[in-house]
Formats: C-alpha cells, sequence, structure tokens
C-alpha cells in the first residue's frame, strides 16, 4: 500500500487543530466506566445529554450555569446540587478516565506528519482537555481551547476562530480534525475552516 501524501493533505495548511474526545482518544470504552455515575445520579446524568444537544451553537455568558439550570428544570432539583454532581462526574470522573488511552495509528501518523512539517496544532474541544491530555502524555500544543469556557459548543465557530487567531493565521488556512459531521464539520464550516473527519485520515 502506498504510504499517505501528507504534503498534499496539508497543501495550504498553516495549523491544525484538533478534536479531543472521540478524535485525539477513543470514548466508547469510557462511556461504559461512566456506568456508576449514572447509577449514582440516573435523573441527572440521563438529562445532561439531552441539554447538551439543545445549547449546541448557541452562546450564552455562562455556559455551565446554564447547563446546570436547564438540567434543574427537567429533573425539579436545585441548579446548585446539578452543578456540584457535574462537577464530580463530567469535570472530574469522565477526565480521569482518559490516563491510560492511546491515540489510534492513522491519528499519531497525521500528528507526526503535522510535527514533521513544523505546523502549529491546537486543541479545540467543547470541554477543558488539559488534563486529559496530560494523562496521554500529549504535549506540543500551542494552545488548548475550551470551547465550553467560551460559552458555545460547537457547531458554534468561536472555538476555531480563536483557534486561527492565537495561530496568528486565517481561518481558511486552519485545517481542523474531527470526529463528527456535525459538530467538528459543522464548526469548520461556519468559520471557513478546512476539516477532516478522522474516517477520512489517509492509512
Amino acid at each position: 500500500m502506498d504510504a499517505p501524501d501528507w504534503d498534499l493533505l496539508l497543501d495550504g495548511v498553516r495549523g491544525v487543530s484538533f478534536d479531543f474526545d472521540g478524535t485525539l482518544a477513543e470514548v466508547g470504552r469510557r462511556k461504559l466506566a461512566m456506568w456508576p455515575a449514572i447509577l449514582r445520579h440516573p435523573r441527572i446524568m440521563g438529562a445532561y445529554s439531552p441539554v447538551i444537544s439543545g445549547l449546541r451553537g448557541a452562546r450564552h455568558r455562562d455556559l455551565i450555569k446554564e447547563i446546570a439550570r436547564r438540567v434543574a428544570a427537567e429533573v425539579g432539583g436545585a441548579p446548585e446540587r446539578v452543578a456540584e454532581v457535574l462537577a464530580a462526574e463530567i469535570d472530574g470522573r469522565w477526565p480521569a478516565l482518559f490516563a491510560d488511552a492511546q491515540v489510534a495509528p492513522p491519528v499519531a501518523e497525521l500528528l507526526t506528519a503535522v510535527d514533521e512539517r513544523a505546523l502549529p496544532r491546537v486543541v479545540v474541544s467543547d470541554y477543558p482537555a488539559l488534563s486529559k491530555l496530560e494523562g496521554m502524555g500529549l504535549s506540543g500544543w500551542t494552545a488548548v481551547i475550551d470551547c465550553r469556557a467560551l460559552g458555545a459548543f460547537k457547531p458554534h465557530p468561536d472555538g476555531l476562530l480563536v483557534a486561527a487567531a492565537t495561530l496568528g493565521i486565517t481561518a481558511a488556512s486552519l485545517l481542523h480534525v474531527g470526529d463528527r459531521w456535525d459538530t467538528d464539520g459543522g464548526a469548520a464550516s461556519a468559520a471557513g475552516t478546512r476539516f477532516l473527519h478522522v474516517a477520512q485520515i489517509p492509512r
């Protein structure tokens, strides 16, 4: 089998952004490991994903508070209690599960190709990713951008626009790599950046 033509793939690219969950690290097995959290807080955890889906693409001044408010409204609880549970499970337990995660070979090869060409790279994730990257031993990032902290989940383009600005390049010269057409692909389209789905990475 012919080796991937990385020069062709990266032609015109001046910086590369990577999604984290599902892109730099597989999440399926880790979702199974979250079952204890679901059993501890079934109503809160059950309402969480639909609330996140409903918030995608819209900007909020304090997205963390808005998530807690909406989940609390769904389950009939206090926002403060919901916020405590989500902080413990989503921001505490979930990131810790990536300590033994490995980058899939195609993505690892792309990372090598990016580094060999001295292209700066960033992470643009919907959630804080620094501790996950550290747990996996992945370094060399120019920036680690948390879309939630910016106030809008993908497919809102803010994360990718901030990435391009941080790198000092145009959005059109940024390549974003992700595992979801609706969120990563949608954000790339809205920002005017190139998008590469992980399934399209040459093997």
